[in-house]
């Protein structure tokens, strides 16, 4: 009897044991993952492909949204000023960050192939970029920082000079204080004739009035939206910047710490947007040829012998960005004129 009730005690704390163990295990299932928020570090810009990263646009969301809530970034805006982002990013103040490469060319000179009269068109640019082996030497020299690269977000050209005047051959550059962004067109059109300075943006329009800078050297859709027609009367058409390259960042040890399958969203989201934006790039740069007509601006393109003319004076470039470059210069700058349609002019010998 004592036998019957032993066992039927037994076999009732066995069933609520079990019943137990099945209740926390729907418990631990049901229970949502956590919650992961990164400060996410970007600025303002006129431009559609810098509208991408504006407090919570298309990326953010998509991210939010194929992650199921798991991933969300929290978008700061001027957090830091725009050519400190990415140190911000590889000390860990921010967990991802975008900036613009060229910004940047005299401290990472490898990251910035924004070669005068190099690209003709943002879709070598991107093909670049996409080209396996390319992807291997961003990995390995990113990841060297402590970076993630997982986009780049580029601008079709910044092949405009707003000036009071038109440039229209070598000749017309003699002399002219040009405001440039980057070293490249800084050495560039140094050896055109120019005049170079570096001028904070918030100071542009003043210069311009004042007579401290004759000429901008940018985007014609950043000239456009910044509205230096008010200011100009010319924009002359010299790819002195062929591309304005962007990159989209992650802190490294942030990114390890991710779940394989977060990681796998936070790639494939940021390439979405590469192509997205490449393309709504070349697409600005249309409608800034329209608004450029309607504007009071007069147009001004040089004839291809004075493009030629100048590709010849400004190959030092492609011999300095080689020796600042290191060890991988020669073979990123390989790969590179396999697809731009200026290689072969830039790098004869």
């Amino acid at each position: 009897m004592k036998r019957k009730k032993f066992w039927g005690v037994f076999a009732s704390f066995s069933l609520i044991l079990t019943l137990s163990l099945s209740l926390l295990g729907a418990c631990a299932e049901a229970a949502p993952a956590q919650k992961i928020s990164w400060i996410f570090a970007t600025n303002p810009g006129p431009a559609a492909n810098t509208w991408t990263f504006y407090p919570y646009p298309r990326f953010q969301k998509l991210l939010e949204q194929r992650s199921g809530g798991r991933l969300v970034l929290e978008t700061k805006m001027s957090l830091f000023p725009v050519n400190e982002v990415v140190h911000a990013v590889i000390a860990g103040r921010a967990d991802i960050g975008w900036e613009r490469i060229p910004w940047l060319s005299g401290t990472f000179p490898l990251w910035d192939l924004c070669l005068p009269f190099f690209w003709d068109n943002i879709f070598e640019y991107e093909a670049f970029v996409n080209d396996p082996r390319m992807a291997e030497i961003d990995k390995k020299t990113y990841g060297e920082k402590g970076l993630v690269k997982v986009a780049d977000i580029a601008v079709e050209a910044l092949d405009g000079i707003f000036a009071k005047k038109p440039i229209a051959t070598l000749a017309d550059f003699k002399g002219v204080k040009i405001r440039t962004a980057g070293l490249i067109p800084t050495l560039a059109l140094k050896l055109m004739g120019a005049s170079t300075l570096s001028i904070p943006t918030a100071e542009i329009m003043e210069a311009l009035q004042r007579g401290t800078v004759d000429a901008i050297q940018t985007s014609r859709g950043w000239g456009l939206g910044f509205g230096l027609p008010d200011v100009c009367t010319h924009v002359s058409f010299w790819k002195v910047q062929s591309v304005f390259s962007g990159m989209l960042i992650v802190n490294k040890a942030k990114f390890d710490a991710l779940p394989p399958d977060l990681q796998k969203i936070l790639l494939e989201t940021a390439k979405e947007m590469q192509g997205q934006t490449m393309f709504a790039a070349k697409v600005e740069e249309y409608e800034a040829e329209v608004g450029v007509k309607v504007s009071r601006l007069k147009a001004v393109r040089p004839d291809q012998a004075e493009i030629d003319k100048a590709r010849e004076l400004v190959r030092p470039v492609i011999d300095k960005w080689l020796e600042r470059a290191g060890p991988q210069g020669k073979q990123v700058l390989a790969i590179a004129a396999q697809y731009a349609g200026g290689a072969k002019i830039m790098l004869k010998k």
